[in-house]
């Protein structure tokens, strides 16, 4: 059964904190390409993955739609007054999420300045994560930006496999179907990776991390950042 203590929101909360949304949680399951907003939605709840993340993405002009961050602590982190999300939240990995309505959720930060300080972190930390993509995809090539994609999901599956597909890959990065399988094709052939139906296993990770550009790093050091100097109510 899943905690809140799974959560790096949840469980930053101290037990006054955790009272206040406790009876108001619900464990929700949740599978991999499940949609929870789509653009224009009022967003009445939050998610906190728990053992699941999600993706964000956005729409482009000709049909195609482009990933913006992966995330794993809380959605939406805008904390606007209209509510409305501007991105399509889906089901990166399948696994369980709590989900608290808007209102609780507003009403423990306006108690608590430590929990909205500590929201106010998270925001930043997506935002750097989101600013170093859109360099990534614009300054590197489509070898190196699937090689940083395929370890990011290896990572956070937490073992040597990632249920990931082609066609999940290209959409992440608003690229060709085909140019991708082109791509995992020479992994396969360096013995860089192995792959099954909708699965890719990391054989080399000196390899493959040799083949990604230096953004993976970044990212993994944006993502385990710590939060400091919290400050008390």
């Amino acid at each position: 059964m899943s905690t809140a203590k799974e959560n790096s929101i949840l469980s930053d909360l101290t037990q006054q904190e955790l009272a206040l949304l406790s009876p108001h949680m619900k464990l929700l399951e949740v599978k991999q390409g499940d949609v929870l907003f789509e653009p224009g939605e009022k967003a009445d709840h939050y998610h906190f993955p728990v053992t699941c993340s999600l993706e964000l993405s956005i729409d482009m002009a000709d049909g195609r739609f482009g990933s913006t961050a992966v995330i794993d602590s809380i959605f939406p982190i805008d904390l606007s007054v209209d509510g409305v999300v501007d991105y399509r939240c889906t089901v990166h990995r399948s696994g369980q999420c709590y989900r608290i309505p808007a209102w609780v959720f507003h009403e423990a930060l306006r108690q608590s300045n430590r929990l909205l300080w500590r929201l106010l972190k998270e925001a930043v930390k997506i935002s750097r994560m989101t600013a170093l993509d859109s360099v990534c995809l614009r300054s590197h090539s489509l070898e190196q930006i699937t090689a940083k994609l395929i370890l990011m999901s290896i990572d956070e599956s937490n073992s040597r496999v990632a249920d990931i597909t082609h066609q999940g890959i290209a959409n992440s990065l608003g690229a060709r179907r085909e140019g991708v399988t082109l791509v995992i094709g020479k992994f396969k052939d360096r013995c860089l990776i192995s792959t099954g139906r909708g699965r890719i296993e990391l054989l080399d990770r000196a390899g493959l991390e040799q083949a990604a550009c230096e953004c993976y790093k970044s990212m993994q050091q944006i993502k385990l950042a710590t939060i400091k100097d919290k400050p008390t109510d």
